[in-house]
């Protein structure tokens, strides 16, 4: 029994040998970092929403190519330029071309004895045109199959419940290029979102559809139903202007240089351009990502924290459009092949993180990170790890190179509820922004990005 007990001791004491030895000089500067957000005193508390509500109410909605997104990115880069960051730079993207809203209308003409305007928007880089028809309301691509023989020069209205994001988003995306196969000339959805105050939602659409495309609120896309279900003949005129232009845009970039490896990159970022639908649009998605990126970054340089691996940060242009040249896609034919260790993106809200999505090809990458955020995360209540839950659109055009793929984890229900309540509206405002959340994403980013930037052993690919 002796002799059992002193090899459980051995083995227990090989064990421990194996864990890596908490670094108390690196839990120390996790704790500095926590308290210069969190001190109601220090010019770093709610720095992060007070940054982002000079942008959105100074510039607006940052639509891809537009004059105010321009504005926005240039003033950007003028405050990183001033910061003090070992380098910064706008990095063009050459030429693009971008869609440009035009004039929109939806007028109820029957049942309703006198024209009635309803809310909506166009859906983006869809088809200009004025149509004017019957509406055929359908809850499903099944349910317009079914009704096909009745689809044929109607305005088709897609009033699907709210599942999810993924479920639902397709009939935004492809929704007008099937109702014209079945003979449409126009399509409304019900917007892609779980509840609403009559405010449409916008998005992009496929390019390949030939008729205007629009989302409405989900209160006319029920009242729609209504009048379907008992019998009403349903008549609207639908008109949508649009233009493209041929333009371009930027990057913004900016870096604290590594004191041993320089080369490796540790690329945090989310994305500055937005949609248009309100006056504040593009607050959440994705100036919040944006700042707390961009002050996780200015915060560790304020400190004057240095790290063996450089820190690039970078505010991409042209995510929401998608389209060919957009600063993701850009970078990615500049930048991939340069020593990534990481690619960090923040693009699905700001409340309070509790930790980080993880994609890496190798486990022992997978390994290290969650040591590290078991250690040390602790301390800003951003401590769990989710394997296979790192990628966001931005960062995606990285995987190709191997590259490992994170981002945060922040309040919501599995379905992101809270999110898509204002994502693409004119909620998506200052007014869904909490000071307290942004302080909280803005510790557990530079404290995240520290320990990799500064960790003895190199994330593997």
């Amino acid at each position: 029994m002796r002799v059992q007990f002193v090899l459980f001791l051995i083995i227990c004491s090989f064990g421990a040998m194996l864990r890596p030895l908490k670094d108390v000089n690196k839990e120390q500067i996790i704790d500095k970092i926590r308290l210069a957000v969190k001190t109601e005193t220090s010019p770093h508390y709610h720095r992060a929403y007070n940054t982002l509500a000079y942008y959105v109410d100074t510039f607006g909605p940052r639509m891809w190519g537009s004059k105010s997104q321009q504005l926005a990115i240039d003033a950007l880069y003028d405050e990183i330029s001033k910061v003090g960051f070992d380098r910064a730079v706008k990095e063009n993207l050459g030429e693009i071309k971008t869609w440009v809203r035009g004039n929109e209308s939806l007028i109820l003409k029957s049942p309703r004895k006198f024209p009635q305007r309803l809310n909506l928007i166009g859906l983006g880089k869809g088809q200009k045109g004025s149509v004017k028809g019957q509406v055929l309301v359908v809850n499903s691509f099944d349910d317009l199959k079914a009704k096909q023989a009745q689809a044929n020069g109607k305005i088709i209205c897609y009033n699907v419940p709210w599942i999810n994001y993924s479920s639902n988003v397709q009939y935004r995306s492809s929704g007008a290029t099937v109702a014209q196969s079945y003979g449409a000339i126009g399509v409304l959805i019900r917007s892609v979102t779980p509840t609403s105050l009559d405010s449409p939602h916008t998005g992009g659409t496929s390019q390949s559809n030939t008729i205007p495309a629009a989302a409405i609120s989900l209160e006319d896309a029920d009242m729609f139903q209504r009048m379907q279900d008992r019998g009403q003949t349903i008549e609207v005129e639908l008109d949508l202007d649009s233009s493209w232009l041929t333009t371009t845009s930027d990057n913004v970039i900016a870096e604290l240089k590594g004191t041993q490896y320089p080369d490796q990159i540790i690329l945090i970022g989310g994305h500055w351009d937005s949609w248009d639908t309100g006056s504040q649009t593009g607050a959440n998605d994705d100036g919040g990502g944006v700042i707390t990126c961009y002050e996780a970054i200015r915060l560790l340089k304020d400190l004057g924290i240095k790290t063996k691996r450089t820190i690039r940060f970078i505010a991409w242009s042209g995510e929401e459009m998608g389209l060919p040249n957009n600063g993701a896609e850009n970078y990615a034919k500049k930048h991939g092949n340069e020593n990534h260790i990481l690619a960090f993106e923040s693009d699905l809200g700001s409340t309070k993180p509790y930790g980080f999505g993880y994609n890496a090809k190798n486990p022992r990458s997978t390994q290290i990170v969650a040591q590290l955020v078991q250690q040390y995360l602790y301390l800003t209540g951003a401590d769990l790890i989710v394997p296979g839950e790192g990628e966001s659109v931005d960062s995606g055009y990285l995987e190709q190179f191997g590259i490992p793929l994170m981002r945060n984890l922040i309040a919501d229900n599995k379905s992101n509820d809270f999110y898509f309540r204002y994502h693409h509206s004119a909620g998506d405002s200052m007014s869904m922004m909490n000071a307290n959340d942004l302080d909280d994403n803005v510790v557990a980013i530079a404290s995240m990005i520290y320990l990799i930037a500064d960790n003895e052993e190199t994330l593997p690919k």
